[in-house]
């Protein structure tokens, strides 16, 4: 059995999600939330399987929190992991294409989100839009990979040794600077409370999983435009070239190690607050 499909093991991508990046998105779950406690209705942008949404909903001062993903399976998934008593809804929706009223929340996040919404000053005009006066948003974006992010930094490195460097940065990476964050926040709609550079030190999978588990995902785009993933989970042909990229990226890593195997390292986001007048 090839080495991606083994380590899949029948898994839908939102559990291999769930399964190992829970400890990281919970690290920075707290790092949103102590830049704006939310509080009322709140709105979370791009919530994936629901990690920073059931979060939110634990705080004293929220009344409710709506989880919208572009994704119908990350939804699914993080309906099955939200509690019935809960005051959490989740709704299939695109970020700049929201079905509510105007004025409908008092809190919005994002955690990891911005960077790969296709139009972000429409996105970041569609929750000024929903937000009442006086509300805030608050988005958490990494910095580069090179820049507080030193596993992935590595990793980008040989990735762009072992397949090629129009690969790197990686999509998570791609909105890693500070101006350009800012200019996309001069065209909107929304002002600019603060932005700053934040540092977590984060538990990640081990090497061998976090291979694994992202190249799952990376590809290039056809001519047509949709993405092709660059490692087909069912052909072995590949395991050597995928073997070598994890020992290169264990040895890239050492120093952050843990007896278990995961790693315990910097991470570096931009985190964001954004507010309404």
């Amino acid at each position: 059995m090839a080495l991606i499909e083994d380590f899949v093991a029948g898994r839908t991508p939102p559990e291999l999600y769930q399964a190992y990046l829970t400890p990281l998105f919970e690290t920075w779950s707290d790092a949103l939330i102590e830049a704006s406690p939310p509080h009322g209705r709140v709105l979370d942008l791009a919530c994936g399987t629901g990690i920073v949404t059931r979060r939110i909903a634990a705080e004293a001062k929220v009344d409710s929190v709506v989880g919208i993903d572009i994704a119908q399976p990350m939804i699914e998934a993080a309906m099955a992991a939200t509690t019935g008593e809960m005051p959490v809804k989740y709704l299939i929706a695109s970020a700049d294409q929201i079905d509510f009223p105007d004025n409908s929340f008092q809190s919005a996040f994002c955690q990891q989100g911005l960077q790969f919404f296709p139009d972000k000053v429409a996105a970041l005009n569609e929750t000024e839009r929903l937000l009442a006066p006086g509300a805030s948003a608050v988005f958490a974006v990494w910095t580069s990979g090179s820049n507080g992010n030193p596993v992935f930094g590595a990793f980008e490195d040989i990735v762009a040794e072992e397949l090629g460097a129009d690969l790197v940065p990686f999509g998570p990476f791609s909105l890693g600077s500070q101006r350009e964050i800012e200019q996309f926040v001069e065209s909107s709609k929304l002002g600019l409370i603060a932005l700053a550079k934040e540092e977590r030190v984060v538990r990640l999978p081990d090497p061998k999983t976090l291979v694994l588990f992202d190249l799952m995902f990376l590809g290039r785009p056809a001519a047509d435009g949709t993405m092709h993933p660059l490692f087909d989970p069912a052909d072995s042909s590949k395991d050597e070239q995928i073997a070598r990229i994890i020992s290169k990226l264990a040895s890239a890593t050492a120093q952050f190690l843990q007896p278990g195997g995961d790693l315990l390292a910097p991470s570096s986001a931009h985190i964001i607050v954004l507010g309404k007048d």
